[in-house]
């Protein structure tokens, strides 16, 4: 079986009421994360979007027991999540002065899964494990999205009045205003699969065949995760509807990488299509492209993917 070199996915999914991603709060009144785009007539719109940044936490959120549970070696402040993953490690901080550049990315490589998968950056030497994974922004398509902002009172108990309406809750109730948001966003990934392992500056690998296709596995389970339940600000009270999935996926085996175009454009899954064939026709069978039409059909076409990969 082809070594599976990449993989992409591109697809609409609608999101209702949800505010996984804000930019902060001016007074009493919570900002929504809003973007300008560039709509298919060429007009600027401004539209509410998630991050990338959210999107690859919430993936790392997912990944990292995942990781655990195949038996990946993982660093302590990974294990945590921390942001800067095995680069607070004391076991790393102490190899890393006295080696070079290319054994500390070994190190890296070695030592920590999630460093690995999800990058990480060791600035004092510049030495910069590249992310695995790459995301867009999740935004919400022209016209088909909408943010609106929802009164909410915070009751002090001790503070209630004996029947309702009696006196006024200024001063006693905490008053603020929350946003929610609801649309159809275009999601876009690429998973470097290729990469994993893979020292950037001797450009040979640190792993085994082993253990790069189980961390191969984790990670395209982590994206199944990822569309299922993607976590971020408010959940406890506004946790997503995921309504719909529509998409394409697409892995390649060659040297060509998997096709992504995004959803933004009305006819992305035909350009996909499109593309794959003439990648094929300079690559023969490197490409494939598999189309979805709901969240179970793209979780388990990616199921499937992390069962193609063998070490």
């Amino acid at each position: 079986m082809p070594t599976l070199t990449s993989l992409s996915i591109s697809a609409q999914i609608t999101l209702d009421l949800h505010s996984l991603n804000n930019e902060g709060t001016e007074g009493n009144q919570q900002q929504t994360r809003m973007v300008h785009v560039i709509d298919a007539d060429g007009q600027r719109q401004v539209v509410n979007a998630i991050s990338g940044d959210m999107f690859k936490h919430i993936l790392v959120e997912h990944l990292t027991p995942l990781l655990i549970a195949a038996g990946q070696p993982i660093s302590e402040h990974s294990r945590r999540l921390h942001p800067d993953r095995i680069l607070p490690d004391e076991a790393f901080t102490s190899f890393a002065k006295d080696h070079k550049n290319s054994e500390i990315l070994q190190f890296m490589l070695r030592n920590c899964a999630v460093t690995d998968l999800a990058g990480a950056l060791y600035a004092q030497k510049a030495v910069a494990r590249k992310s695995c994974v790459e995301f867009g922004w999740v935004v919400g398509i022209p016209e088909r999205t909408s943010t609106e902002q929802y009164f909410h009172v915070k009751y002090d108990p001790e503070s209630r009045q004996t029947a309702a309406g009696e006196g006024s809750v200024e001063g006693r109730q905490a008053i603020f205003h929350r946003p929610a948001s609801s649309g159809v966003y275009a999601l876009i990934c690429t998973l470097e699969l290729y990469r994993i392992g893979l020292n950037d500056i001797t450009r040979t690998y640190e792993l085994t065949q082993e253990d790069g296709a189980a961390r191969a596995r984790c990670l395209v389970q982590a994206l199944a995760a990822t569309l299922l339940k993607p976590t971020g600000a408010q959940r406890n009270t506004q946790q997503p509807h995921i309504v719909n999935c529509v998409g394409s996926i697409a892995v390649s085996t060659g040297t060509l990488p998997a096709p992504t175009i995004s959803p933004l454009h009305a006819g992305f899954q035909d350009q996909i299509d499109e593309i794959a064939g003439v990648l094929n026709g300079i690559q023969p069978d490197s490409i494939s492209v598999r189309r979805f039409d709901s969240m179970s059909i793209a979780v388990q076409g990616l199921a499937e993917v992390a069962g193609r990969i063998t070490g």
